[in-house]
C-alpha cells in the first residue's frame, strides 16, 4: 500500500448557486510606467468567471454571489494581485490595479538530465493531478513551463514553480483549467505534498455532456462534505464523523502500546460561528477527525483496480482531517479559508486538482 499525505491547496472548491448582477470595473497598469497592460488575466479565483484587459488595460466582470470572492489580476512578468472583494462593496467606480514587475527568481533552478526531469514531472503530475480516473484523463498542455528547485538542504524533496499558468485539459469533467502555480512541495521520505495557486475554469464545450461525470465527482468529495457540515446535513448526505484520540492500552516490553480510538461526534460539537460575526465558521480540530462516507464515490472502483485497494471492500470510504493549529475556518459557502491549515489523509489524498470543481458548480443544476 502506498503511503500518501496531502494538503489540498487553494482550490478546495465549493459553491453558491446564485450570482449577483453587480458588475466589477477596473483597469490594469504597470506600477512604474503607468501604462496600460493589455491581455492581463482577471478572474475570480476557482470560478469560471474571468476576462482579459483590453488595449486600454480595462476590464468588466460580473461579481459572483460568494461571501469571500478573490479577484486575481495577473500578467506574465508581473507579480500577481489578489484582491478580496466584499459583497456589497461599492462597485460603481473603476478600480485601478498596478502590477509590479516580477523580480528574478532567487532559488537555484535545477538543470536536470532528461531522464531525471521526466521522473520529477511524473512525481509532480501524480501529486498535483491525483490518482483517479479524472487524473488519468487529464493532461498538462504546457508542462515545459514547470521548473524545479531544491528546498534548502532537505533530502529527497523538491519544489516546483511555473511563471505562466499551467493549462490543464480535463476530459472527464469537461474543463480547461488555468492553474497559476505559486509553489509545489514534495517530500519523498514523509510522503507529504503541498501546493497552492489560483484557478480559472473554462468549459470545453456544451456542459450538458459532463453533467453526470461532474455529479459523480462531487458526491463524496471535500466540497460535498464541507457543504454538508455547515448546513447540518451530514446524516442526510451519508456522512458520519468521529474524533480520533490516542489511548494507552498497556505496556509491552517496557513500552506503552498506544492505539487510536474513534469516538462519534456531531457537527454541533465541532462547528461554531466565528465570533467576528462575518458569517464564517470555525471547526475545532484538536485531534484528528475521521470522516466516514457511507456510499461508494466515483473514484473508488478506479482506485481498487489501479492503486492499492483490494477487490473486497465494504461500502464507503474513510478520510481524515488534521490541523496543526487545532482549528480551521470555513466561510458560509463551505470554502476552506486557509487551505494550508488542513492536512488530508485517507481516501481524499487521492483526489486532487483533476477532481475539483469551481465555486459556481451546482450539482442540482440541469445544465
Amino acid at each position: 500500500m502506498r503511503k500518501f499525505y496531502s494538503y489540498i491547496i487553494c482550490f478546495i472548491l465549493f459553491s453558491s448557486t446564485a450570482f449577483s448582477q453587480i458588475r466589477f470595473h477596473g483597469k490594469v497598469i504597470g506600477e512604474m510606467s503607468n501604462e496600460p497592460i493589455t491581455s492581463a488575466s482577471i478572474y475570480f479565483n476557482n470560478t469560471s468567471i474571468g476576462t482579459t484587459s483590453n488595449a486600454l488595460g480595462e476590464f468588466d466582470l460580473p461579481v459572483p454571489g460568494l461571501s469571500n470572492p478573490e479577484l486575481i489580476v495577473s500578467s506574465v512578468g508581473y507579480e500577481t494581485i489578489v484582491y478580496s472583494f466584499k459583497p456589497g462593496e461599492e462597485s460603481t467606480h473603476t478600480y485601478l490595479f498596478k502590477l509590479k514587475k516580477k523580480e528574478a527568481l532567487m532559488q537555484d533552478i535545477l538543470i536536470l538530465p532528461d531522464a531525471t526531469r521526466k521522473k520529477y514531472l511524473d512525481i509532480f503530475k501524480e501529486n498535483f493531478l491525483g490518482l483517479t480516473e479524472e487524473a488519468s484523463l487529464s493532461r498538462i498542455e504546457n508542462q515545459g513551463a514547470i521548473y524545479f528547485t531544491k528546498p534548502g538542504s532537505e533530502k529527497n524533496s523538491f519544489n516546483a514553480y511555473s511563471d505562466t499558468p499551467l493549462i490543464i485539459i480535463n476530459k472527464k469533467l469537461g474543463y480547461k483549467i488555468y492553474f497559476q502555480l505559486q509553489e509545489f512541495y514534495y517530500n519523498q521520505g514523509s510522503g507529504i505534498t503541498s501546493f497552492y495557486g489560483f484557478t480559472r475554469y473554462e468549459e470545453l464545450g456544451d456542459k450538458k455532456r459532463w453533467i453526470k461525470n461532474r455529479r459523480r465527482a462531487y458526491y463524496g468529495s471535500t466540497m460535498h462534505f464541507f457543504r454538508s457540515l455547515i448546513n447540518d446535513k451530514l446524516d442526510q448526505e451519508f456522512y458520519k464523523i468521529y474524533i480520533v484520540k490516542e489511548d494507552s492500552s498497556g505496556r509491552l516490553t517496557g513500552h506503552e502500546n498506544k492505539m487510536e480510538m474513534a469516538y462519534p461526534t456531531t457537527a454541533a460539537q465541532i462547528l461554531k460561528p466565528d465570533s467576528s460575526n462575518n458569517g464564517n465558521f470555525i471547526v475545532t480540530c484538536k485531534n484528528k477527525i475521521m470522516v466516514q462516507y457511507n456510499r461508494d464515490p466515483a473514484s473508488k472502483d478506479y482506485l481498487k483496480m489501479h492503486v492499492m485497494l483490494s477487490s473486497a471492500l465494504p461500502t464507503g470510504v474513510r478520510s481524515y482531517l488534521i490541523s496543526n493549529s487545532g482549528s480551521f475556518k470555513l466561510d458560509k459557502n463551505g470554502v476552506l479559508l486557509n487551505p494550508l491549515s488542513v492536512l488530508f489523509t485517507g481516501y481524499w489524498v487521492y483526489e486532487k486538482a483533476a477532481n475539483l470543481l469551481p465555486y459556481n458548480y451546482d450539482p442540482d443544476a440541469k445544465n
